[in-house]
């Protein structure tokens, strides 16, 4: 990495591999990354989320999600959000800002959900919202599903509660950590061009 480390082109190339990578391993430091943004009493809201794609081309990030959660009506009344990435086996952290959209029932919801093992739609079938009060501890799916995956025809019933959130990137900043001195880069997104401004670490 210290060969790279001065040079943004190099730099930014690295950072769009290793987001591919996080897409493609499950055990990769930026599969799950924190996503934060703000409720309309303007307190800001943060949760691990499951990196589903990174699109190359338009510089999106995507993860999936409840319709029935909070943060989807947060969302849509203001889609300004950040992302929170880091690896320590690279010592790299990123933080991007986007603009999100939440996707429901449309065509990138149904591409998506085509491809979302049963094991994940199995989420999608609980019988409450997320985030509702219970009176016990409960995960709210059905009892036949405790501990078993439902079939095909089953997890059809989820769909009316996926989502899938993309997130346009506005702005990258990446930080390396290194013992021989630590860097730090701003990378602005202009459509698919960017310009950039080294940081004080």
């Amino acid at each position: 990495m210290d060969q790279i480390i001065e040079d943004p082109d190099k730099i930014f190339d690295n950072i769009k591999n290793q987001l591919l990578q996080g897409v493609k391993n499950r055990h990769h430091g930026f599969h799950i990354p924190v996503f934060s943004n703000t409720n309309n009493k303007k307190e800001i809201n943060s949760r691990i989320v499951v990196l589903r794609k990174f699109d190359l081309t338009k510089m999106k990030i995507y993860f999936h999600s409840d319709i029935r959660s909070k943060k989807t009506e947060e969302l849509k009344l203001n889609p300004n959000s950040n992302f929170l990435f880091y690896d320590n086996t690279i010592n790299t952290q990123l933080r991007i800002k986007t603009i999100t959209k939440v996707h429901f029932k449309d065509d990138v919801t149904y591409k998506a959900w085509k491809k979302t093992k049963l094991s994940s739609r199995k989420c999608y079938l609980a019988q409450q919202p997320p985030s509702s009060i219970s009176p016990i501890a409960t995960d709210s799916l059905p009892k036949h599903l405790k501990g078993t995956d439902p079939t095909q025809e089953e997890s059809e019933k989820g769909y009316v509660n996926f989502t899938v959130v993309s997130n346009q990137i506005k702005t990258i900043e990446w930080l390396y950590l290194s013992s021989k001195g630590h860097r730090r880069l701003l990378f602005e997104m202009n459509k698919n061009q960017y310009n950039f401004h080294w940081l004080i670490p």
